[in-house]
């Protein structure tokens, strides 16, 4: 290559580069206010998303504290003020505003279950409350309404958590279990503390207060001894003549009321077992 073709492409270059430098000035003098804005916007962005989540944190915090301190309050006996401090917790809003009108529904059952259960209620019946809470609001409420007789009050709440993955799915079959033991339909509750003992994922008290509830529902399902004894007269009536004693008729005669004392003794055992088997779901939560 000579040296005026080394001077032509020294030339052309220099030229090239001088319009990148007028096209490069020409944008900034157009778009550079844009480009500055669009640079401070991100900056801001990110600066308000980091401030809003320190603030969120804080807020968490120190509602938090405020939880804890009103639970302190009602273990050292000021239940005005902790129900106090949980009602205002609860106006706030947020998920210890929730935890607050949860404690404070719980709080209430202990002397007035029908405002309790309307407490619940409201919980379960909010659309801000996370469905899961929603769902243990309606098993709370469920549990009050069982325990105050209201069987149709108990099963309506709870029904609609009978479902496979529900997360209260073993509490709620376990009230819809005692709803129908309560009624009398055996088979039916059977069927619901079946499905609790043969689910792996049911919480061990759960699944033995249900094996404890079959075997009482099993042991009243069984034929009682008074009726093996009312089948098996025949038999001491046609043996009475061949001892031909006063002892065998004696004997003979006894049979009965004596299989009815046992068969009223194992009803009373069945009846103390279900009573237990009640308390225990009633505790349940």
């Amino acid at each position: 290559m000579t040296h005026d073709d080394r001077t032509s492409d020294h030339f052309i270059r220099e030229v090239d580069e001088e319009l990148r430098r007028e096209q490069l000035k020409t944008l900034w003098e157009r778009f550079g206010f844009v480009i500055i804005g669009v640079c401070i916007l991100i900056v801001a962005i990110t600066a308000g998303y980091r401030g809003y989540v320190w603030w969120q944190s804080k807020k968490a915090a120190e509602e938090g504290d405020r939880y804890l301190t009103a639970l302190e309050a009602i273990d050292a006996g000021n239940e005005a003020e902790g129900r106090e401090t949980l009602a205002a917790l609860a106006k706030d809003g947020g998920g210890y505003g929730m935890l607050a009108r949860l404690r404070n529904a719980e709080i209430v059952a202990k002397t007035d279950e029908t405002a309790a259960i309307a407490a619940y209620d409201e919980v379960a019946n909010d659309g801000g409350v996370a469905p899961v809470m929603r769902d243990l609001a309606r098993v709370r409420a469920g549990l009050l309404a069982l325990d105050a007789g209201d069987l149709d009050g108990a099963e309506s709440r709870v029904s609609s958590l009978d479902e496979a993955g529900n997360a209260w799915r073993h509490t709620a079959r376990e009230i819809l279990g005692m709803v129908a033991y309560q009624r009398d339909a055996l088979e039916k509750a059977r069927d619901y503390f079946v499905a609790i003992d043969q689910d792996v994922q049911a919480p061990q008290g759960v699944r033995n207060r249900a094996g404890l509830m079959i075997s009482v529902i099993d042991g009243q399902l069984a034929p009682s001894p008074s009726a093996d004894g009312a089948s098996g007269d025949d038999a001491p009536e046609a043996e009475a003549p061949v001892s031909g004693d006063a002892t065998g008729e004696a004997t003979g005669n006894a049979s009965a009321p004596a299989s009815a004392e046992e068969g009223a003794q194992n009803t009373e055992n069945g009846s103390a077992d279900a009573n237990s088997g009640a308390s225990d779901t009633q505790s349940t939560q």
